[in-house]
């Protein structure tokens, strides 16, 4: 049997690199063919040779990934033959399929982390909040590998949830505001479907369900208040964009290897208005929810591997950004220091808030205890997901 499957395997690739050929062939032919276009360089000027040899790999390359056709033959042969890890050329973006069929990048905590340096950092940022007045909040959001489910390829470990464990336990220890909103999800029937079985992120059905959970908080401890209509999903009308989104897991190997996503889209039917600034991409959008604070144009058209609908929700990660709810004048002015998992959190976050200013430490190259200052919000909201404890750019205070 195991003879069989390894001549089947053996078969299956030659007739991939067949085709392959067969389809550098085709393009050559019909003159669209990148390494066609080199060698006519060589033939008008020999001297051209040399950057000839240097650039046919590129050029063979692009031939064979015509609209991405190379991924979806590699991830489809991946698939026949049962593989959970892929190899890439980029080792920062390879791709494990978990045992719940969904796509994870490898690059995980694959030992156990001293967190005590990070978290004294978050703590002497929340000292110097305190002394101007500006509560600090630490919300941790979930990771799509479940803590302790065996979910990994054999010889695999993941430590982020536990390293997020030690993380928290010290905050808090400090004195700090925390929430961990995991065992939130892990309550649920199928934490899996929460996910984006093609994408790292959350689902924006997982982020409203966040956001509803965390009004509660919010009003409680720091008098921010949100509209209980609001939080009813019932008041929204909700769009489906089927087999429409293939997420940054997915792109790497292709719709053959691990299908498409679903998105969803969220629509009040209760008055809104809004405007929504980044002066550093010149974004100024005004109007209803779905206008301002959502951008229906990433879903306008369906485009796997070079459309991005996950950004329907906020835009993307942008250095700093300012939203402003016409309609909640007397409410709190609250900062969100975020990275990507709070894009899908942003346009219902802003409904509780009269201001919401958003930073990414990532990108954000200004004074950040000047900014606070100057903005003198009524709270400041650091929402990463327990992944993101990797990234010391999103721990730069400048303190």
């Amino acid at each position: 049997m195991k003879h069989r499957k390894e001549t089947f395997t053996a078969v299956l690739f030659l007739a991939l690199l067949a085709a392959g050929l067969c389809y550098i062939g085709f393009l050559f032919l019909n003159g669209e063919s990148e390494l066609r276009k080199e060698l006519g360089k060589v033939r008008r000027d020999l001297s051209y040779a040399l950057t000839f040899v240097e650039s046919a790999e590129t050029a063979l390359n692009e031939d064979l990934d015509q609209e991405h056709g190379f991924i979806q033959l590699y991830g489809g042969f991946q698939r026949l033959t049962g593989r959970r890890v892929l190899e890439d050329v980029n080792q920062a973006a390879q791709v494990v399929r978990l045992s719940n069929g969904a796509l994870n990048f490898s690059y995980l905590s694959t030992t156990p982390a001293d967190m005590t340096g990070l978290a004294d950092t978050f703590n002497q940022f929340g000292d110097h909040l305190a002394g101007e007045g500006i509560p600090l909040l630490y919300v941790a959001a979930p990771q799509k590998v479940e803590a302790g489910k065996d979910l990994l390829p054999p010889g695999l470990t993941d430590y982020n949830n536990e390293n997020a464990d030690r993380f928290l336990s010290l905050l808090e220890e400090h004195g700090t505001d925390t929430v961990d909103l995991r065992p939130l999800f892990e309550e649920t029937e199928d934490y899996a479907s929460w996910f984006f079985r093609t994408d790292h992120h959350w689902k924006p059905e997982a982020a409203f369900y966040a956001w509803q959970y965390l009004t509660t908080i919010l009003e409680e401890d720091y008098g921010i208040s949100t509209d209980p209509a609001y939080t009813d999903e019932s008041n929204y009308d909700k769009v489906v964009y089927e087999d429409y989104f293939l997420g940054s897991q997915g792109k790497r190997v292709g719709t053959l290897y691990a299908g498409t996503d679903d998105i969803t889209e969220y629509i009040p039917k209760f008055e809104t208005n809004f405007t929504y600034t980044c002066p550093f991409y010149a974004i100024d959008r005004s109007g209803p929810f779905e206008e301002s604070l959502l951008f229906p144009e990433r879903v306008a058209e369906k485009d796997y591997f070079n459309g991005n609908p996950f950004t329907l929700y906020a835009g993307g990660d942008y250095p700093q950004a300012t939203i402003v709810n016409h309609l909640n004048p007397d409410g709190k002015k609250v900062v969100l220091l975020r990275e990507s998992f709070s894009c899908a959190l942003t346009p219902f976050l802003a409904l509780s808030c009269s201001e919401l200013t958003t930073i990414d430490l990532r990108y954000f190259s200004g004074d950040l205890p000047e900014t606070l200052s100057e903005l003198d919000p009524d709270l400041v909201v650091v929402l990463y997901c327990v992944s993101s404890l990797n990234s010391q750019d999103l721990f730069r205070f400048g303190l």
